[in-house]
């Protein structure tokens, strides 16, 4: 028994799900690669253009050779994550934010290689993070080696999962040879992909050059894409939430076609951030209240095609001035217990993958001791998600025949031995991450926490021959992406 939102009956679902196949074989997909039309008319879908007509038996045949269940390998094999999740979703952090508000001055400025090792250092740090998202980019660095940058930077200082981002083919087969090296051999990092990436779609139905010829490159050496469908009701899709779900799966369901073209039995995240948009500003809007259902029928979505998921968000910040930084949140109990709240409802569509801290004003920037806080308050928000049995034992009729009417459960044996697990007993005072015994508010106890970590914690060093050869790899890749060779 736990908790699980759904939005759709069965039936709907099914409404969902041939709609989305109408749409892929009488509208079809736009894209812009060349290569990636030529892969797909092989396999028989219809070419016009830039247009792609995907038949429903493509669809099928991708269907039937994806796998259901995947390794996300780390760099330390303890750290790997077994999809799909079993207890709870697994979390990182959000991603890839140009700015950062600094927790020692609580200004804003862009980025820099500097606070994407911080980031990583703390993520390596805080066991509540399951795997890492480059969450800032490296503005220091050329833009067009970011992404590989950002990986590489990620491996050295963090030993969990990485999720990262990849728009060109170039990128794609670099990060590859990054992967390769610290696995090991390519048959390894089959196995065990240390790395995944996101690679997002242009709604509605536009897949770019860069972005779906990476996909290719990354189905071929094991590693798993999550095209992120962004569709927006009502500018980027239709007005409607059953229109949007259809429009948004009609996208997961063509990355996953190309993904399988390119390398049958290839792993794929389903990965659907479809959300309202907000009318007034035109934005993504995460507090709105038909965003869970939205979550919920894209996890439903994910779980009637047995695929890995990763669907929904954490509501970020907003700027209540689109020209000042957000304003950080309260420091009272009241506003971490509704922030619990709105996680855990946020959850119960039942992911497996999420990301999610440190993320503020819309993922625009990021923040070290935001990242601790939304990390406590998962950890809170948990008790909203946990797993509980029904069998003999918990059912309890033995107990309640014994106790009777007018009787109490206090003295019972059995409720000494399930209530520490059953019940819920930690107040907003109780803390997982921040230190108990210090003083202050939530904001100023998460930036003391930043510091200690900071300044006491390393993840585990990469061998130095491996090292060496990143460094190589890096410096060949700059030579081949800028043209400097």
């Amino acid at each position: 028994m736990r908790a699980l939102l759904t939005s759709l009956s069965d039936h709907e679902l099914d409404q969902v799900h041939k709609a989305s196949l109408q749409i892929l074989k009488e509208t079809g997909i736009k894209v812009l690669s060349e290569k990636v039309r030529m892969l797909l008319a092989e396999n028989g879908a219809e070419i016009s253009g830039d247009i792609v007509k995907i038949p429903e038996s493509l669809v099928a045949e991708a269907l039937n050779r994806a796998p259901h269940e995947m390794i996300l390998g780390a760099r330390e094999p303890e750290c790997d994550l077994k999809i799909p999740a079993d207890k709870f979703p697994f979390i990182s952090t959000s991603g890839f934010s140009p700015f950062v508000d600094d927790f020692r001055t609580g200004e804003r400025r862009y980025s820099t290689s500097a606070d994407l090792k911080d980031f990583a250092i703390l993520s390596d740090y805080i066991d509540t993070v399951d795997f890492f998202w480059p969450i800032v980019i490296p503005g220091d660095i050329a833009p067009s080696l970011q992404e590989l940058h950002s990986l590489a930077i990620s491996f050295e200082n963090n030993r969990k999962h990485i999720q990262c981002s990849c728009v060109t083919e170039k990128t794609a087969e670099w990060q590859v040879r990054l992967a390769t090296a610290i696995a090991g051999g390519e048959e390894e990092l089959k196995k065990r992909p240390l790395f995944s990436t996101i690679n997002c779609t242009v709604a509605p139905l536009v897949f770019e050059k860069g972005s779906s010829e990476a996909m290719v490159v990354l189905a071929k050496a094991g590693i798993p894409p999550a095209p992120m469908s962004m569709v927006l009701a009502a500018t980027t899709g239709p007005a409607t939430i059953a229109g949007t779900l259809a429009l948004g799966n009609a996208e997961e369901l063509a990355a996953l076609v190309i993904i399988e073209c390119a390398n049958p039995g290839a792993p794929m995240i389903y990965c659907a951030e479809v959300a309202p948009a907000d009318m007034k500003t035109g934005e993504i809007n995460y507090n709105a209240p038909e965003y869970p259902l939205l979550c919920a029928g894209g996890a439903q979505l994910a779980r009637f095609y047995k695929l890995p998921k990763y669907v929904a968000d954490i509501s970020p910040q907003k700027t209540p001035d689109n020209a000042a930084p957000p304003k950080r949140k309260q420091d009272d109990t009241s506003t971490i217990k509704r922030d619990v709240a709105a996680i855990a409802l946020n959850y119960t569509p039942r992911p497996d993958i999420f990301a999610a801290f440190g993320g503020l004003d819309q993922a625009m920037s990021a923040s070290l001791d935001q990242l601790v806080l939304d990390a406590e308050v998962y950890e809170h928000a948990r008790a909203y998600l946990r797993r509980f049995e029904v069998n003999d034992d918990t059912l309890a009729l033995d107990i309640i025949h014994k106790v009777g009417p007018g009787g109490h459960f206090l003295s019972e044996k059995h409720t000494l031995e399930h209530f520490k697990k059953e019940i819920w007993s930690r107040s907003m005072d109780d803390t997982f991450i921040l230190d108990p015994m210090s003083k202050g508010s939530f904001s100023e106890r998460a930036k003391t926490k930043v510091k200690e970590v900071l300044s006491t914690h390393k993840a585990p060093p990469i061998k130095e021959a491996v090292h060496k050869e990143m460094q190589q790899i890096l410096k060949d890749a700059e030579k081949d992406i800028l043209g400097n060779g």
